[in-house]
């Protein structure tokens, strides 16, 4: 904690229109300010009646006031305040007075501050703190106090960042602000999608934050515009569980983006595959490429038992057929992360074996790339690295070592005109304890899961052992609501 800080134990916070708490010490450093008023003005919307989740920003305009211990405004005060949102993303229009986030108040005050808040869920509310932040230009003559070797307000520290009365290199002042913050009215915002948490990309925007998705009670699909969508349980693990939104229709309306996993420690109490979720909320994370929710909470509105005419069928979207194309490109393999894929007649290895591969070199038996026995492929240049991308780049072949570790053998796609090799991991043996990559029961097999991401690797992980069916057998490829549910025990009902 720096040590300016310490004074916001004693926050002074005042909402429009509420008593002021002050912070008496404050007058002892700069300024004198006890009490920071904002209010944002425009639109707040209500919790029936939201304002909309937005990555590109609602506007609002602010008045900001600052006030001593005795409720007087601080007339004198020509500083600058922070500003920002709390959830949500504060972004300040450019102008006079305005350093990013910044802004600069006149004899105490500042009105029609115009600002945007993007990703907002929930209950919102603006902040304003002064935290002593004088913004000049980093190259002046002289030199910034925050940056001129000298120790300006004599406490025994010199510049940023060790004297912590600086803000930054262009802070004209080493003496601290009040410390004194003030936040806004509420405002209120709908709940993101699991499209928004995704970000509709690699990474989601929302990492650290807890969010929590609102999910629709009932079977039906919503009206058009309702942003109240159906959370289904596709899959439930030893360590979380999978849910789809089945009304997302994020790219050109179609689907996408629209599945996450949410890690739990265990298989979720009172929760199956099918079931339809009113809420789930859990800190946002990204764990080895992975967009996921930890440390979650649900609650499940629709509890589902086959031929329960209040339950209606089961609900889990089919399987996304994955093509050659698709595999090929991450930016196409991230829009279907965490939902239930399916890639047809994919032809297992040939080239495997646990030898080690000959001076790095897969071979007939030999395909252990793990060279030093650590229990791990060295990448980046290395004998292993080098070792594996050899083995990834060859249709017959399998990296062992990977088998050995995670159960996880690579098959290839048929191919499809000019749409090139294309190659991804399963993992056959979590749902076959008894299978053999050396000797499988057929040489192609078509296979459903839900798709990982591990680093660059897309891994298809079954859900049971339907999931996997062999060519040449009995056994057929059903729609994946039909397929891997687990019913209610007697003990739950």
């Amino acid at each position: 904690m720096r040590r300016g800080a310490l004074p916001l134990l004693a926050l002074a916070l005042s909402s429009c229109g509420g008593d002021a708490l002050t912070d008496p010490g404050s007058r002892d450093r700069e300024g004198g300010i006890t009490t920071v008023r904002v209010s944002a003005e425009g639109d707040r919307g209500t919790r029936t009646a939201p304002l909309p989740y937005s990555d590109d920003g609602v506007a609002f305009t602010a008045r900001v006031e600052v006030f001593d211990a005795q409720g007087n405004a601080v007339t004198s005060f020509n500083g600058y305040l922070a500003l920002s949102a709390t959830p949500g993303a504060l972004s300040v229009e450019a102008g006079d007075g305005v350093v990013g986030n910044y802004v600069r108040l006149t004899n105490g005050r500042r009105e029609g501050v115009r600002l945007r808040i993007a990703r907002a869920y929930g209950e919102t509310r603006l902040w304003a703190e002064d935290a002593g932040y004088v913004p000049v230009d980093p190259r002046r003559d002289p030199r910034p106090a925050c940056s001129n070797g000298l120790d300006d307000d004599g406490d025994g520290f010199v510049d940023f960042p060790a004297d912590t009365g600086c803000e930054a290199v262009n802070d004209d002042t080493e003496r601290g602000g009040s410390f004194a913050a003030g936040a806004s009215e509420a405002m209120y915002f709908a709940t993101p999608l699991i499209a928004d948490v995704q970000g509709r990309a690699a990474n989601s925007p929302l990492v650290d934050q807890r969010v929590t998705l609102a999910g629709r009670a009932d079977i039906t699909a919503p009206a058009e515009g309702d942003r109240v969508h159906r959370l289904v349980v596709t899959q439930t693990d030893n360590s979380g569980f999978y849910v789809t939104d089945i009304d997302d229709r994020s790219c050109a309306g179609a689907p996408c983006f629209n599945s996450i996993y949410s890690f739990n420690f265990r298989t979720p109490d009172g929760m199956r595959p099918c079931d339809l979720l009113t809420t789930l909320t859990g800190s946002v994370a990204e764990f080895v490429s992975t967009t996921q929710l930890a440390q979650p909470g649900f609650q499940v509105g629709v509890e589902w038992r086959p031929d329960d005419p209040a339950t209606g069928a089961c609900l889990i979207p089919d399987a996304t057929a994955l093509t050659p194309t698709t595999v090929r490109d991450a930016s196409l393999m991230e829009r279907y992360e965490s939902g239930l894929v399916r890639v047809a007649d994919v032809t297992f290895p040939t080239l495997l074996g646990p030898l080690p591969a000959p001076q790095g070199h897969p071979m007939a038996g030999a395909t252990n790339c793990d060279l030093n026995n650590d229990g791990s492929i060295t990448y980046g240049g290395s004998v292993e690295g080098n070792c594996a991308n050899e083995c990834l780049a060859d249709v017959t072949c399998t990296e062992w070592s990977a088998w050995v570790r995670y159960g996880q053998i690579t098959v290839t796609l048929p191919s499809m005109g000019s749409e090139g090799v294309a190659r991804v991991a399963v993992t056959p043996k979590a749902v076959i304890p008894s299978f053999d990559p050396m000797r499988p029961r057929a040489p192609t097999a078509t296979l459903t899961g839900t798709l990982r991401q591990v680093g660059p690797n897309w891994i298809i992980n079954p859900r049971c052992e339907q999931d996997v069916v062999f060519a040449g057998t009995a056994d057929t490829v059903r729609p994946a609501r039909e397929t891997c549910l687990h019913e209610r025990t007697i003990g739950e009902e």
